[in-house]
């Protein structure tokens, strides 16, 4: 069972994460904006998505997402497909110009990487990458759980306020990583 101190390291280091996350998304040659930058990889990964469900994988309202969609799709770099089954909803793929955006930047990130962790082994890398993984899985999981629990429920599972504070401080430079 995870200890409360190893955890605070962790929190430690997580948001150290919040910083080199930015760096690299500084140094990208990209012309669009954060949010955009995010939103094009998240269609690189999972294709073909609902204006519903990327608000609800970015934790945005749908206007939100609606705003970046369209400046994603005046650059050419998604298209907006009306649902063949419900004429109220549109599903957004990533355009030829698009996946060739997305490829680039990809290919420029994994470049800065391997140049960065020149002096990690490629076991070394695959572990971080399964840990951080898990870590989503794990962190996914809890949030599905604490979701279906009664509000009364939910405030009893909190823990000391001091790291509520930390959890809160945490999240916002994720929202902020993310762009949205």
């Amino acid at each position: 069972m995870a200890s409360e101190k190893s955890c605070g390291e962790l929190l430690v280091r997580l948001s150290d994460m919040g910083s080199v996350i930015k760096a690299v998304k500084r140094d990208l040659p990209f012309t669009g904006s954060r949010a955009g930058l995010t939103l094009l990889v998240a269609l690189s990964r999972c294709g073909e998505v609902r204006m519903g469900e990327l608000a609800e994988m970015f934790e945005v309202d749908q206007s939100v997402i609606s705003r970046h969609v369209a400046d994603l799709q005046e650059r050419g770099w998604v298209e907006r497909i009306p649902n063949p089954r419900d004429g109220r909803s549109w599903y957004v793929r990533l355009a030829p110009e698009g996946e060739h955006v997305t490829g680039e930047l990809l290919d420029h990130v994994r470049h800065l990487l391997a140049d960065t962790l020149d002096d990690w082994t490629d076991e070394e890398i695959t572990e971080l990458a399964g840990l951080l993984g898990r870590f989503r899985t794990s962190f996914d999981a809890r949030r599905a759980r604490a979701a279906h629990l009664p509000r009364a429920d939910q405030a009893v599972t909190r823990t000391a306020p001091a790291v509520n504070q930390a959890v809160n401080r945490t999240a916002e430079s994720v929202k902020t990583v993310k762009g949205l």
